[in-house]
C-alpha cells in the first residue's frame, strides 16, 4: 500500500515536472493557411486553398463578432474561463458513463482539450488518446492565455468539408468576414464543428441536423439574451448559405500571378488593387471583340488597364478564356515575351528629342539605306522620302526610327531598355537596330510601364497590384518632362482606327495618345494608349506564336483598345496637355518652314509651328528652299546675280539620295539647271553643299573573298547637293572612276586601308576611310 502510493507520488512529481517543463508549443501557424484576394473595394476575387487543400485563414480573436464567440463557448465549454483547461468533474461523469456503465458515449472535451486534438491531430477514442489529449490541454494552459486557446479554437474547429476556422467559413458560407455575422449565421456556425459532417450548412441533406442543433443552441441564447427572442423566425427558415463550389474565381490570370510569389499578409488577406467592375468589363468586351472577329482567325487576346496616378493595376485579363484549352486560355499574355513590333519606337524618338537630334518637325528621310549587314525596310515596302519626325512616328516608319537609333549617344536605346529594367536582354550587338523595330521581346507590363512614364514626365514607376505597397516616391527618370510630352502630343494625332471614325484620336471627349506595333510573320498585334489617368494595353495573337495576316496592330489590335477605352475611360475633355505644368517645362513655340522644319529662309512660302526644347532642339536656317541667277538667254543658272539680266529663281535643292526616293514615287520635281560654262569651278563649289559619304562605312572591316573579283567589289556612294549631276571617286588620291549622283560606283577592292574621297561636279568635296580585309 506504502509502495503504492509512493509510486502514484513520483508519478505525479513527474506529471508536475513534466507540466512546468514543457516547451511552448506553436499553435494554428503550425498549418498552411489560405489567401484571400479581395478587389480595392473588399469583394472577394478567389479564395486559395491551403497547401494541405484546406480553406484557412487565420482571424484575430478582436476582429471575430462577440456573439460567435459568445455562442461558441455557451455551446461548447460554458465553464472555459473557470477551469484549467481540463473540466475534472465532466471528465468523470463522461468516463462513468463511458466505460463503467456503458450506457452512451459521452464527450466532455474543454475548448483547450479541443485544440489539442486538433493542433496535434490525435485520436481520443481510445484512453492512451484521452490522456495524451489531457496533458495537451494542460500543457496550452501552461503557456497560454485562455483568449489566445479560444482564439486557436476559432481558427482551427471544422466547420464542414475542407474548411477550418470562423474566418474560411464565414467568408465561403455568407460571403463577409468574421466580424460581420449576424446571430442566427453566429449560431448556426457555432454547432457546427462538434459534427462538421452531419451538420456541413453545404449538403443539403444535412440541414435537419444543423436545425436542430441552432435551434437547441438559440433556446438557451435566449435564456441570457432575451432581446433576440425577436430573431426566432430565422431559425425555422432554411439556412441560405453558399458552397465552396460557388466561390468566385475572378481575374485568374493575376491571381496566379500573385500565388507565384504571394505577398506577405498577417491573415491571408490580399487586398488587391483590381476593381473587379472594371475587370469584367475588360473581360466582357475582349470576348465581343473575339467573338465578332472569329471568322479572321482571331481567337485571342489580353489588355490590362493601368492607373497612371498611383501605378496601381485595375483589371488585367492575360487571355480571352482562361478555361479554353484550345487557345492555351491560362498563359498569361500580359507577362509572357514578345515582340512588341513598333510599339517601342516613341521611345526612340523621345530619346532622340532628349539628345538634341530632332524635334517634332525636324525632317527626316524615309529612303533606303544599308547598315552593315541590316537593311530595314518600312511595313508597306515603299518609301516616302523626306518625312517630318512627327508624321514619321505617326506613320510608323521604320527607316527613320532605325536611322535615328544609329545616331543616338550614350545611353542609346539599349542603354534606356536597361535603365527601364526590361527583363531577359541579350547583348546589345544581338539586336543591332533592329531593336526599335521589334527585334527585343518584352512583356505587357514592361511596355504599360513605359508609356505611363510618358503620362509621368519621364519618370518609370513600379506598377502596384498590392495595396499597401511602398511605391519608389519619384521613381527612376529615363526621358525628361519636356520629351514625355512631345512624344505624347505626337501621338495624340495618330488617326483612329477606321472602326472608330472622327478626326482624331478621342473617345468620350478624351484625347487618347496611341500606338500600335505588329511583330515579324504577323505574330503578334499591339495597341497601347494614354488617355486621362490610364493606360491600356492591348495584345492580339497566338500564345503558340503562329502567324495570322489579320494580326496587324492598328486593324486587329486597335478597335480593341478604342473599345477599352469607351468602357473603362467615361470622364470627358482630358488633353495631353493636361499631363503637364508648362511653367515649369523648357518647352518653346516656334515657326518653322512647312517642307523642312527649319528656321525659314527668305524663301520659305510655307511655315507652322513646332515645339522646341531652348538650348537642346537643334536648329538652322532652311537651305533647301535657295534663290539662284538664272541667264536669261540660256535659261542656264549664271555666275552671279545681276539685276536686270539675271532674275532670280527659286528651287528646291533636295539631297540626292531623296530625289532618288522622289522618282522611284513618280514624283515631278523642279531642279535647278546646271551652271553656265563660263562660270569658274570655284564659283560653283562655293554655291552649295559638299557631298557626304554613305558607303563605304569608316567603323566597318569589310571582310571580302579574294578568288573572284565579283566578290571583291564594294558600292561607293554619297548623299550629294541637290544640283549635281555625278560624282567622282578617288582612293588614296587616285582617280577610280565616276557615277551618277544617285547611282553607286563598284570599287574592286584590295586589302588594306584606304583614304576614300569624293568630288561632285561643282568641286565640293567630302571623305572617308575604308579597311577591307581578303578571307579564303
Amino acid at each position: 500500500m506504502k509502495r503504492g502510493i509512493a509510486v502514484a507520488a513520483a508519478l505525479l512529481a513527474l506529471a508536475a515536472a513534466a507540466w512546468l517543463l514543457c516547451s511552448r508549443p506553436a499553435l494554428e501557424e503550425y498549418y498552411p493557411h489560405s489567401r484571400a484576394y479581395v478587389d480595392t473595394h473588399g469583394r472577394l476575387l478567389r479564395l486559395t486553398l491551403a497547401a494541405d487543400q484546406r480553406y484557412r485563414l487565420f482571424c484575430p480573436l478582436e476582429q471575430i463578432a462577440p456573439n460567435l464567440i459568445d455562442a461558441t463557448l455557451l455551446y461548447e465549454d460554458k465553464d472555459f474561463y473557470h477551469h484549467p483547461g481540463v473540466d475534472i468533474l465532466a471528465l468523470a461523469r463522461a468516463f462513468w458513463t463511458t466505460y463503467i456503465t456503458r450506457s452512451r458515449r459521452v464527450g466532455a472535451s474543454t475548448i483547450a482539450m479541443q485544440v489539442a486534438r486538433l493542433r496535434w491531430r490525435i485520436r481520443t477514442n481510445t484512453i492512451a488518446g484521452k490522456l495524451r489529449q489531457i496533458l495537451r490541454a494542460l500543457q496550452l494552459t501552461r503557456h497560454y492565455p485562455k483568449a489566445r486557446i479560444l482564439e486557436a479554437y476559432l481558427n482551427l474547429a471544422p466547420y464542414g468539408g475542407n474548411i477550418e476556422g470562423i474566418q474560411a467559413a464565414s467568408l465561403v458560407y455568407f460571403n463577409k468576414s468574421a466580424d460581420r455575422l449576424t446571430v442566427p449565421e453566429a449560431l448556426s456556425l457555432a454547432v457546427v464543428p462538434q459534427n462538421p459532417v452531419q451538420r456541413n450548412p453545404a449538403r443539403p441533406k444535412g440541414f435537419d441536423h444543423l436545425q436542430a442543433a441552432r435551434k437547441h443552441l438559440f433556446a438557451r441564447w435566449i435564456e441570457t439574451h432575451p432581446r433576440d427572442r425577436q430573431l426566432t423566425a430565422f431559425f425555422d427558415r432554411p439556412l441560405a448559405v453558399r458552397p465552396p463550389a460557388g466561390l468566385p474565381f475572378a481575374a485568374p490570370h493575376l491571381i496566379d500571378y500573385l500565388e507565384a510569389t504571394p505577398p506577405g499578409s498577417t491573415n491571408g488577406r490580399v487586398p488587391t488593387t483590381l476593381d473587379l467592375n472594371r475587370q469584367l468589363t475588360m473581360q466582357a468586351v475582349i470576348r465581343n471583340h473575339v467573338a465578332r472577329r472569329a471568322a479572321e482567325g482571331i481567337t485571342n487576346a489580353a489588355a490590362l488597364a493601368l492607373d497612371t496616378r498611383s501605378m496601381t493595376l485595375t483589371a488585367l485579363a492575360g487571355s480571352a478564356d482562361f478555361f479554353n484549352p484550345r487557345i492555351q486560355g491560362q498563359v498569361n499574355g500580359a507577362t509572357a515575351r514578345r515582340s512588341p513590333g513598333s510599339a517601342l519606337k516613341p521611345f526612340v524618338y523621345a530619346l532622340a528629342m532628349d539628345q538634341g537630334l530632332i524635334h517634332p518637325m525636324s525632317l527626316m528621310k524615309d529612303s533606303p539605306r544599308r547598315y552593315g549587314g541590316f537593311t530595314p525596310e518600312n511595313f508597306d515596302q515603299r518609301f516616302l522620302g523626306p518625312v517630318s519626325a512627327h508624321d514619321a512616328l505617326i506613320l510608323s516608319r521604320n527607316l527613320p526610327a532605325a536611322n535615328l537609333q544609329a545616331r543616338l549617344g550614350e545611353p542609346g536605346f539599349y542603354g534606356l531598355l536597361q535603365r527601364a529594367g526590361i527583363g531577359e536582354l541579350r547583348p546589345a550587338a544581338h539586336y543591332g537596330l533592329a531593336l526599335c523595330l521589334g527585334g527585343v521581346e518584352v512583356t505587357m507590363l514592361e511596355l504599360a510601364g513605359l508609356y505611363a512614364a510618358l503620362a509621368n514626365g519621364g519618370r518609370l514607376q513600379p506598377i502596384r497590384m498590392v495595396k499597401g505597397e511602398m511605391a519608389a516616391p519619384s521613381g527612376i527618370r529615363i526621358l525628361s518632362p519636356e520629351a514625355s510630352f512631345l512624344t505624347l502630343d505626337i501621338l495624340k494625332d495618330n488617326p483612329p482606327p477606321s472602326s472608330h471614325r472622327q478626326p482624331l484620336a478621342t473617345i468620350q471627349g478624351n484625347e487618347v495618345a496611341w500606338k500600335t506595333g505588329t511583330s515579324h510573320g504577323f505574330r503578334d498585334a499591339w495597341a497601347i494608349g494614354v488617355s486621362r489617368d490610364m493606360v491600356i494595353a492591348v495584345w492580339v495573337g497566338n500564345f503558340n506564336g503562329k502567324g495570322n495576316r489579320a494580326f496587324v496592330g492598328r486593324s486587329a489590335a486597335g478597335p480593341l483598345l478604342f473599345d477599352l477605352l469607351a468602357a473603362l475611360v467615361p470622364e470627358r475633355g482630358w488633353r495631353v496637355a493636361d499631363t503637364m505644368n508648362f511653367s515649369q517645362l523648357n518647352l518653346k513655340q516656334i515657326e518653322v518652314c512647312a517642307t523642312t522644319g527649319e528656321l525659314p529662309g527668305h524663301h520659305c512660302l510655307h511655315t507652322k509651328k513646332s515645339w522646341f526644347i531652348p538650348g537642346i532642339s537643334p536648329i538652322r536656317v532652311c537651305t533647301v528652299h535657295r534663290a539662284v541667277p538664272i541667264d536669261r538667254a540660256t535659261g542656264l543658272r549664271a555666275c552671279r546675280y545681276e539685276p536686270g539680266h539675271t532674275p532670280l529663281a527659286v528651287f528646291d535643292f533636295w539631297p540626292s539620295d531623296l530625289l532618288a526616293v522622289f522618282r522611284m514615287a513618280g514624283v515631278s520635281l523642279k531642279t535647278p539647271p546646271p551652271f553656265g560654262k563660263a562660270c569658274d569651278l570655284d564659283r560653283r563649289a562655293g554655291a552649295g553643299q559638299p557631298p557626304v559619304v554613305t558607303s563605304p562605312q569608316a567603323e566597318l572591316v569589310y571582310a571580302l573573298q579574294s578568288d573572284r573579283a565579283t566578290h571583291r567589289q564594294i558600292p561607293f556612294t554619297a548623299v550629294a547637293d541637290g544640283d549635281v549631276r555625278r560624282l567622282y571617286w578617288f582612293v588614296d588620291n587616285s582617280y577610280v572612276g565616276n557615277s551618277a549622283s544617285q547611282q553607286p560606283l563598284m570599287w574592286t577592292a584590295r586589302s588594306g586601308k584606304f583614304d576614300v574621297r569624293v568630288v561632285d561636279d561643282h568641286g565640293r568635296a567630302g571623305h572617308t576611310t575604308v579597311s577591307v580585309q581578303m578571307v579564303r
